[in-house]
């Protein structure tokens, strides 16, 4: 008792939104008013990847960034600083590699927070054993 729908166009069949023209669905603009059939297609993107990310994984800066840093850190007097930032951008980067794998950069994370990791601290260490000779040596003076 109800309306009944209207019949489904037959398949490969669409009609025109504007004038309720006939058209083939494989129809861009409307054979009688021109008007466009369907919305704009998505733009298509195409990831390439030439093998360069895996070599440098410029998508995960936090990674090559843990990477540098964590090289770097066997500067003396720098070490300290650039072992711990590359510790925690090395962690940073890992969990970003683990999150996005089209990323790559792990072993970069890896190389930063294992240098990163030993030369900061060792140079912290370092660091603090002096301040702690002087401290001694200036109280034994007095």
């Amino acid at each position: 008792m109800g309306i009944e729908p209207p019949n489904p166009p037959p398949p490969g069949v669409i009609f025109c939104t504007k004038c309720g023209e006939r058209n083939n669905e494989n129809n861009f603009k409307c054979t009688r008013c021109e008007s466009l059939l369907h919305g704009e297609p998505p733009p298509k993107y195409v990831a390439e990847d030439s093998g360069l990310g895996a070599l440098i994984p410029y998508k995960n800066t936090q990674a090559l960034l843990a990477y540098y840093l964590g090289i770097f850190s066997i500067i003396p007097c720098l070490g300290s600083p650039m072992g711990i930032a590359a510790l925690v951008l090395g962690i940073r980067g890992l969990r970003f590699a683990g999150a996005h794998p089209e990323a790559k950069g792990k072993v970069h994370a890896w190389v930063g927070i294992i240098a990163g990791g030993f030369f900061g601290l060792i140079y912290t260490a370092a660091i603090i054993f002096g301040v702690a000779m002087a401290i001694a040596k200036k109280q034994a003076n007095h």
